[in-house]
């Protein structure tokens, strides 16, 4: 088993190019095997193509390669690290668009019929992906205050769950705010945030 690290941040320094040293280092220093999916090096499509819109019915269900390779990569391992930057209060587009692709129904969830509260809702939603864990470690040039108050913490909630919580992944969330310049203070904070992130993950 090891663990899937999926990366959304441009070829640029940054808050996220060092989480995603500390997590590599973290990884090599207790001999975890892991593989890397740098969705900008690998230049990512996120565009959701017709023959790919797969509620459009038959016809629209086209599964590429890369994304039938990544599936079987989540289905046979157990943990899931994100790491990424808030942007817009949500997520690069990369991301989004990786896991419109990826995380489809009937692969991460499914809509099962029960009689009386199918006519109400026309389905219930069962994950798919349970016994499944991620850790996720996002990034903001927002300070604290305002994630907690203006913000409300939505890019949180979106990730833990309205996504991966939906695909029934228990998830951690691990935020970094005032995001603006990386000094040895900030790289401090960031390995504490890894290592506590990775305890016992």
């Amino acid at each position: 088993m090891k663990t899937v690290i999926v990366y959304a941040h441009p070829q640029t320094p940054g808050h996220c190019p060092e989480i995603l040293k500390e997590v590599e280092a973290y990884h090599k220093e207790h001999g975890i095997e892991y593989e890397l999916l740098d969705l900008y090096k690998m230049k990512y499509d996120p565009v959701l193509h017709e023959n790919e819109h797969y509620t459009a019915g038959e016809g629209h269900w086209d599964v590429s390669k890369e994304n039938k390779r990544i599936r079987q990569l989540i289905l046979d391992n157990n943990k899931l690290i994100f790491i990424y930057p808030v942007w817009w209060n949500s997520m690069p587009a990369v991301l989004k668009g990786f896991i419109d692709k990826v995380f489809t129904a009937h692969f991460a969830f499914k809509f099962v019929t029960m009689p009386v509260i199918s006519k109400i809702m026309g389905g219930i939603p069962r994950p798919l992906l349970k016994g499944k864990k991620a850790v996720v470690f996002l990034t903001t040039g927002s300070n604290w205050i305002a994630w907690w108050f203006f913000l409300r913490r939505r890019a949180r909630k979106l990730m833990l769950t309205d996504i991966l919580g939906f695909f029934g992944i228990k998830a951690r969330v691990y935020h970094l705010g005032s995001c603006r310049i990386v000094d040895e203070g900030r790289i401090l904070k960031i390995k504490k945030m890894v290592a506590k992130g990775l305890a016992g993950f």
